[in-house]
């Protein structure tokens, strides 16, 4: 790596005579410059030592406009792993413009992704190694927080992963003594090219009316068998004499299961989605200044306090 950063830096490319365990020759590129070096392994290494080196070089920078052909994805990591221990966000154009400016070469954009995948997986382990550690994480989740609920499905045929619930104690605790009865299911699709699949959630209002999360699940879709596996484990979380009102979507799984798994509890409609679908139902049918006297009307109903004004 040192190599490939003084190269980049001197703006020449080398090319290997011996490379292997125990000895390594490299020459410039271009056969009429008599740059050379050669290093071999101190006792059993993995340290290197340079023997030789003819350090006259003259060919400049003539090998590369804006680029380098030694900046590969390993050599991108090295490069930015320091920023991506602060930054976690770190985006591969900004790597790209980090990379121009320090290094005074331009990257493509695929070589940044590239090697942004190569650091993260140095620094934090595999994703698909991590799915291994989810029952580890599960005992010592338990240790530090008894009582919480945290449950792990996988198909049982090919043993993949399916979903996994996390309901602290401390989080259903909280919201036994610090929230409204009312919680809130939505899902959302996890943003990560290497994973697909939802988190499945359930959220409650603080008395200062900040959301508290309450418990969520990671699921492969969402899908009505999912929400029912959901809902079973959030009752066993919330195990409580107080009847709750629930407010969703109009999702796949709510509103059939939410009165089966909680048939004393009450459920709403978030009136969002509602005049969504509402707008949606009425594009092309009526006029615009009828439609936004409908609006209007459901509005009222929506907001209404009374039976009688309903």
């Amino acid at each position: 790596m040192e190599l490939t950063n003084y190269a980049i830096a001197r703006g020449f490319n080398w090319k290997y005579l011996k490379n292997d365990s125990i000895r390594l020759t490299v020459r410039c590129n271009v056969s009429v410059r008599p740059w050379r070096l050669h290093a071999s392994v101190v006792r059993q290494g993995p340290q290197f030592e340079i023997k030789t080196l003819n350090n006259i070089h003259t060919c400049g920078c003539d090998i590369m406009s804006d680029g380098h052909p030694r900046t590969s994805k390993k050599w991108v990591a090295n490069a930015v792993k320091g920023k991506l221990v602060d930054k976690s966000n770190y985006r591969a154009s900004e790597m790209m413009s980090d990379i121009r400016r320090e290094y005074g070469i331009c990257i493509p954009y695929h070589h940044a992704w590239w090697g942004k995948e190569v650091a993260v997986g140095s620094l934090y382990g595999d994703f698909r190694t991590s799915y291994h550690m989810l029952n580890w994480y599960s005992e010592r989740a338990l240790q530090s927080n008894p009582g919480s609920i945290l449950s792990l499905e996988v198909d049982p045929e090919t043993q993949r992963f399916k979903q996994f619930f996390i309901c602290f104690e401390a989080s259903a605790y909280g919201f036994k003594v610090g929230c409204r009865p009312m919680l809130f299911l939505d899902e959302t699709h996890i943003k990560q090219h290497r994973v697909q699949g939802v988190i499945l959630a359930a959220s409650a209002l603080k008395c200062n009316n900040e959301l508290f999360s309450v418990a969520y699940s990671i699921a492969d879709s969402e899908t009505y068998d999912n929400w029912v596996w959901f809902l079973q484990n959030l009752q066993k979380a919330l195990l409580s004499d107080r009847r709750f009102a629930f407010l969703s979507d109009r999702g796949r799984g709510l509103k059939e299961e939410i009165p089966d798994v909680f048939p004393n509890d009450h459920h709403g409609y978030c009136f969002q989605h509602i005049m969504q679908n509402f707008n949606d139902q009425c594009a092309g049918k009526y006029a615009a200044p009828f439609k936004k006297l409908l609006r209007k009307i459901l509005q009222r109903i929506a907001y209404a306090v009374t039976e009688q004004e309903y």
